[in-house]
């Protein structure tokens, strides 16, 4: 299986990918916003299929958010979730400010913090902070 990364996916790609979750359901407007604002995005294609995305919300100044980190069920396992988190947070490094502080911030679905302690990430305690969201209009 030759695994390919790209910089960019579309709103048909994403809403196919999103779909494939349990999350809240998109609106097409809501989609091509958010594709127009994400400081960075990847795609992976398995031989030519799309099979997963990611993309990184960034102030440019010290925050970013990982969002949207998907990978069809039948190519979980691969590496190609690490391979994107990997190209982001490449290029969201690549774009930070050279010895600056720069948070960098999540919210894994259930059951995946796990992978994202692989790259690095910890998980937030009283002591540093919980992490909290407040949701509207959400399924």
């Amino acid at each position: 299986m030759e695994i390919k990364l790209e910089p960019e996916i579309s709103l048909k790609e994403y809403q196919m990918l999103r779909g494939t979750t349990s999350w809240a359901k998109l609106t097409d407007r809501q989609v091509k916003k958010l594709l127009k604002h994400s400081a960075f995005k990847v795609r992976a294609k398995a031989d030519g299929k799309t099979v997963g995305m990611a993309r990184i919300i960034f102030d440019y100044g010290y925050t970013a958010y990982v969002s949207d980190v998907i990978v069809l069920a039948d190519f979980q396992g691969h590496g190609i979730g690490k391979m994107m988190m990997e190209d982001l947070l490449a290029r969201l490094k690549a774009a930070s400010e050279p010895g600056g502080f720069l948070n960098v911030v999540l919210q894994a679905a259930p059951g995946k913090s796990g992978f994202y302690e692989k790259l690095g990430f910890t998980k937030r305690t009283e002591e540093t902070g919980w992490g909290m969201c407040l949701r509207y209009n959400s399924n």
